[in-house]
């Protein structure tokens, strides 16, 4: 009757793994875990910054390597935040929007973001991509089925979508895996529906101007940049994209009518 996790570990990369950055992926790096196409030092130490065989190193876990897991089974009841990740290779998205239901099928349907370095085969560097509610490969229905059902279980259990953005931004580094938590601790906890908000242009998202635990000046995008208008040029761009993308879905009365909830162009 609510969510429920049905894998028993997880599959992460390792490619220049920090203890301190990410020390739940480092700990569980232990008996019964699989390493892939990592090398090892003279003295038998896992070089994580080694990427001689591919970028794409990796490691397999059990679950209750983790920590913080719902036990015995991993089940809750419904949901009250639901969170899209992209990782925007534009440098254009918010870290973190908060979206009207409009705007939840819109985005979910869109399925925004990137490919990046050592994921597929090709892919040396952050390549932009759009993948039907973030998983088009696996789609039995049409995607607009799927937008519906979410945001029907959304409303029954009255929960709020958010987008968050773990690419760039205009300093033209990633965002900080410590901004990012700091953006979900406030989703979960609910402090970012109390946080003072602005309105993004071209995408008409809701975004917070302050939030505990993050960066103040990475949440307005446009303040990343040393000249906003290079912001302006690029989300002009990344806008378009979006638009080019929803466009096969306006064949259909539900797609039509979502439209509005996506980016808009100046005129």
């Amino acid at each position: 009757n609510g969510v429920f996790n049905f894998e028993g570990g997880c599959y992460a990369k390792v490619i220049n793994l920090d203890k301190d950055s990410e020390p739940d992926i480092y700990n569980a790096i232990r008996r019964d875990a699989l390493l892939e196409n990592v090398t090892l030092d003279k003295d038998g130490k896992i070089d994580f910054a080694d990427k001689s065989v591919t970028e794409n190193t990796r490691v397999s876990y059990p679950i209750d390597h983790i920590k913080n897991i719902v036990r015995p089974i991993s089940a809750a009841p419904d949901a009250k935040s639901v969170i899209f990740l992209s990782a925007d290779a534009f440098g254009v998205l918010p870290p973190v929007s908060i979206l009207t239901p409009e705007q939840t099928q819109y985005y979910f349907l869109s399925g925004f973001t990137a490919k990046l370095a050592g994921t597929e085969r090709g892919i040396t560097e952050p390549t932009p991509t759009f993948s039907a509610c973030f998983g088009q490969a696996f789609l039995e229905l049409h995607p607009t089925k799927y937008a519906e059902e979410l945001v029907k279980k959304m409303k029954k259990s009255g929960a709020k979508a958010y987008l968050v953005n773990t690419g760039w931004n205009g300093t033209g580094k990633r965002i900080s895996i410590k901004d990012t938590r700091g953006i979900i601790d406030a989703i979960l906890s609910g402090d970012i529906n109390n946080a003072p908000t602005k309105t993004i242009p071209y995408f008409n998202f809701e975004v917070p101007t302050k939030l505990n635990g993050v960066a103040t000046e990475i949440l307005d995008p446009r303040d990343t940049y040393q000249d906003a208008k290079q912001w302006e040029v690029k989300a002009e761009d990344l806008a378009g994209r979006f638009i080019k993308n929803f466009a096969k879905y306006e064949t259909s009365e539900a797609g039509k009518a979502l439209v509005s909830a996506g980016p808009v162009l100046n005129k």
